[in-house]
């Protein structure tokens, strides 16, 4: 799945995929304390922390930690 579907539609952590892709060109999307370079890369089980978490950070103060079922 493309980080853009998996930030927008599953986790809502953006309301929508251009404001992602505007943030990730302005350096403000982590992954896992990673800045995100490509809003359409491919998502994987190697960003997954303790085989069922992710953090997503947003900006300097908004974290979300999303849990994979």
């Amino acid at each position: 799945m493309k980080l853009a579907d998996l930030l927008t539609e599953h986790a809502a952590v953006f309301p929508s995929k251009g404001e992602m892709r505007k943030m990730v060109q302005g350096g403000g999307v982590s992954i896992n304390k990673e800045k995100v370079t490509d809003p359409y890369a491919e998502s994987s089980t190697a960003m997954l922390l303790n085989d069922k978490y992710i953090l997503v950070q947003r900006g300097k103060k908004n974290y979300y930690l999303i849990t994979a079922v």
